[in-house]
């Protein structure tokens, strides 16, 4: 993923359709996280957070309906891809993550096969990279 000139940091927002096994299943399509794009996968630069490092320490609200150890997914999310994502702390970093899930989770909400969620969401104006 080319970010485009002069742009420190982009990403990538990583949704699953419910359909497959175990953690990644539920039925419905849920949100996995936002991935700053770097090294092989991308040009982004990481960028550690400028106020706080703190874990986080409750179930944020797009991650509610996800299964498994949620406490133990989110810290993973935000230790692994959002200390790099420039952002002030740890609610911030979830404050935009379900921000931007809210409209293509919505749009993948009324399908139930992965060719018309993909579908649905590049309709609302979504690109769609793997």
């Amino acid at each position: 993923m080319d970010c485009g000139a002069g742009v420190r940091v982009c990403g990538v927002l990583a949704l699953q359709s419910g359909l497959g096994h175990g953690v990644y299943g539920g039925g419905k399509p849920a949100i996995h996280g936002l991935w700053p794009q770097e090294n092989r996968y991308g040009n982004s630069q990481c960028i550690e957070p400028s106020v706080s490092r703190a874990k986080p320490t409750r179930i944020y609200s797009c991650y509610e309906d996800s299964s498994g150890d949620v406490m133990w997914f989110q810290n993973h999310e935000w230790t692994k891809h959002g200390s790099c994502a420039g952002v002030k702390d740890v609610d911030d970093y979830f404050g935009q993550v379900c921000s931007l899930a809210k409209a293509p989770l919505a749009a993948m909400a009324a399908h139930t096969t992965l060719e018309r969620m993909a579908a649905a969401v590049e309709s609302a104006g979504f690109e769609i990279f793997d």
